[in-house]
């Protein structure tokens, strides 16, 4: 073993920060021979199929992390410790660490003080102890790293991320003349999830169409559309859905539409685009970078103009395929595969340069 993966991503982890550190681990432990995925004991049942593993230590969450995880390193040789979810051991040096974005420093309020100390720790010791690298998944993330901490750029490699992890689902039959728009409903400022209720209510009541929030759904989401006078049919609260039922909301609506305020990469609207979603954006850097020209944009607190572009996309079926197009075309640049062979580049230069394939 020379490389090993920190497994508590798979105890504490959510979301995209999940879908990263699964999917990267699944492919890395593909293409490499000497890879193995460290856990603590609890997320046995948690361990991707086909992953080789250890349980280490009898500790959990950040005990486990900062204690039994690097004593058992140095015990077995000090190997290359891989970090897929923001922070790492404090006191271990052979490590590269992916800091997804600066959303603690930006939004203390969406994160428990334990996890913003040690996220700060992790980020401020790892740039600046010999030993120790730093990886993000975008440009737009790098240099509000580099800002946040004082540190040049070109320290933090960059590796963008996969989208082709939802299943694709069999052919539907003719779409209905509704349009439907899909949309995460998330608690956090960030996730700006009130801004397609805010539009939804400007919207032309001639103009047929419905908004479908998925995810863990905000709880004062509801209240706070009765409060804006809207339809109660023009709103379905679907909530946590499996892939499966994702990738098939994606494929059935008429666009997705992604609000944030601030994010580090965004898998959501390349996940929706690899099904031939069109996708409206918020105008920010991360959606410029991976999106590109084939999204439609809107600044992130202007109801007024995603009303419109939500208005547009529901009476021009012509514009929905020419989105349509433009989503699939772009989703092919981003793959799990693409991924894990930058960051294959990524530890084999750690090593040395000795490749080590999966037999």
């Amino acid at each position: 073993m020379k490389v090993a993966i920190n497994g508590r991503f798979l105890l504490d982890a959510f979301g995209g920060v999940l879908r990263v550190g699964v999917e990267l681990t699944r492919q890395l432990a593909q293409r490499r021979s000497d890879v193995v995925l460290l856990i603590p004991a609890a997320a046995v049942d948690r361990v991707p199929e086909g992953v080789p593993f250890e349980v280490v230590g009898s500790a959990k969450g950040a005990l486990w992390e900062q204690v039994d995880l690097p004593r058992w390193l140095r015990r077995h040789g000090s190997p290359l410790l891989l970090n897929l979810a923001n922070i790492a051991p404090m006191t271990y040096r052979n490590q590269i660490t992916v800091v997804h974005d600066i959303a603690p420093a930006l939004r203390p309020q969406d994160f428990s003080f334990l996890f913003r100390v040690q996220w700060k720790l992790a980020v401020r010791l790892g740039m600046r102890r010999r030993g120790q690298g730093i990886a993000t998944v975008s440009r737009a993330s790098r240099g509000e790293i580099a800002a946040q901490f004082g540190v040049e750029p070109r320290t933090i490699d960059v590796v963008h991320l996969g989208a082709d992890t939802l299943p694709a689902p069999a052919p539907e039959p003719a779409a209905a003349e509704r349009a439907t728009f899909v949309t995460f409903g998330r608690h956090g400022t960030a996730k700006n999830a009130r801004a397609v209720i805010d539009a939804l209510a400007l919207v032309p009541s001639d103009v047929d169409l419905e908004v479908h929030y998925v995810g863990d759904l905000d709880p004062e989401l509801l209240p706070y559309a009765e409060s804006k006078d809207i339809a109660p049919d023009r709103l379905r609260w679907r909530g946590r859905v499996s892939d499966e039922e994702l990738a098939e909301a994606f494929v059935t609506a008429s666009a997705f539409v992604w609000p944030s305020l601030h994010e580090g990469f965004g898998l959501p609207p390349l996940e929706a685009q690899r099904l031939g979603t069109p996708v409206l954006a918020s105008d920010i850097p991360i959606n410029r970078e991976i999106l590109g020209d084939s999204a439609r944009y809107f600044p992130a607190t202007d109801a007024t103009a995603l009303a419109t572009l939500m208005t547009e996309l529901a009476r021009d079926s012509e514009l929905r395929a020419d989105l349509s197009r433009r989503s699939i075309a772009n989703a092919e640049e981003f793959t799990w595969a693409r991924t894990a062979e930058r960051w294959n580049a990524l530890i084999d230069a750690r090593l040395g340069g000795t490749a080590h394939p999966a037999s």
